[in-house]
């Protein structure tokens, strides 16, 4: 039995592991103070690329989702003037915008795509209840 490939649980060397702060910098300090298991541990978490520079996830609230969502509904496409103006309303980032939309237009296009599955499902179904009659 082969174990699949997981690069975030490939653990380095300890010996070359130690944690890296915010300014990239290493902080000897905070290795110390803890336990040597737990240290270890996260050490090498943090020196895993796609651990160190990644931002937390943005959490909008239910009146900003509507507001998104009613403009959505008028343009699914919005341009850079209408998503700062968005920004500077919903207290949130231009850039949280358009990755909203994107993540919007996905999600649109999915739901269309197993729409059309379903239909094609039930037709399919239909027509073999048929031809069993």
């Amino acid at each position: 039995m082969t174990v699949p490939y997981r690069p975030w649980a490939d653990v380095p060397s300890t010996q070359n592991c130690h944690i890296v702060t915010t300014d990239r910098s290493l902080d000897m300090a905070a290795e110390e103070e803890k336990s040597p298991i737990t240290a270890q541990t996260e050490n090498c978490r943090r020196t895993l690329n796609w651990y160190i520079g990644r931002r937390p996830r943005t959490a909008f609230s239910s009146l900003q989702i509507e507001i998104l969502e009613s403009v959505f509904q008028v343009n699914s496409y919005p341009g850079i003037d209408l998503r700062e103006e968005l920004a500077q309303k919903l207290h949130l980032d231009e850039d949280r915008i358009q990755i909203w939309f994107q993540n919007r237009r996905a999600k649109l296009k999915r739901s269309h795509r197993e729409s059309q599955f379903l239909m094609v499902k039930k037709v399919i179904t239909g027509l073999q209840g048929r031809d069993q009659q």
